[in-house]
């Protein structure tokens, strides 16, 4: 089939919008943010990935809330231009999903997923201190993407990494070793997977 998303996300026969399904696997940003008044918040990005790695640049794309508001995340990254990615390890599958409730601004996720906030060492935003690595971020810019008719308002959230922590055991022969990080990823619809069997192809001379 074909047709245009601008006009219809899910014509006939589909019943989701199946650009979550073919643009997979995507890997979670768990977005720590401070807001202005210090109340943590912690929710999760499935439209997050690295765009750069010199100089190390991060993106996620947060929408608006069910009511038309500005999530949580977008009004604090706008308030003080820092925020942690937090990797989210196939054990804190759970605890993530968790997280992805819309709540009251002064609700602290981290606290009512279980999760330890610990202090980052440049920025202001606390690390989930259960996730074998995160990233400390400072706002680049903030674009505001168009929107169809009617639909809620969604933001590009563009991030320089300036701090990175790395479980030392996570650290073989030089390298991270990805298996055993297992990072989870979002797949299309409710579904999620993770790095089971990683392969290496050298490039060509």
């Amino acid at each position: 089939m074909f047709y245009d998303p601008r006009q219809d996300l899910r014509p006939a026969p589909l019943t989701h919008n199946p650009l979550n399904a073919l643009v997979a696997p995507r890997p979670i940003g768990w977005i720590g943010s401070l807001s202005a008044g210090g109340i943590h918040n912690l929710a999760p990005f499935s439209y997050f990935n690295a765009v750069s790695a010199d100089p190390p640049t991060v993106i996620f794309a947060p929408n608006s809330r069910t009511d038309g508001a500005a999530k949580d995340t977008l009004a604090n990254v706008r308030e003080t231009g820092e925020f942690t990615v937090n990797i989210v390890s196939l054990t804190l599958a759970q605890a993530m999903n968790e997280t992805s409730r819309e709540v009251a601004p002064d609700a602290d996720e981290f606290a009512l997923a279980g999760l330890t906030p610990v202090p980052s060492e440049l920025i202001g935003p606390a690390r989930v201190g259960e996730c074998r690595a995160a990233l400390e971020c400072t706002v680049f810019d903030i674009v505001a993407l168009p929107a169809r008719p009617g639909a809620r308002a969604s933001h590009l959230v563009i991030g320089n990494v300036v701090g990175i922590h790395i479980d030392d055991a996570l650290i073989i022969g030089g390298r991270v070793n990805t298996k055993a990080l297992a990072p989870l990823a979002r797949l299309g619809y409710f579904d999620y997977g993770t790095v089971a069997e990683p392969f290496e192809i050298p490039r060509p001379d």
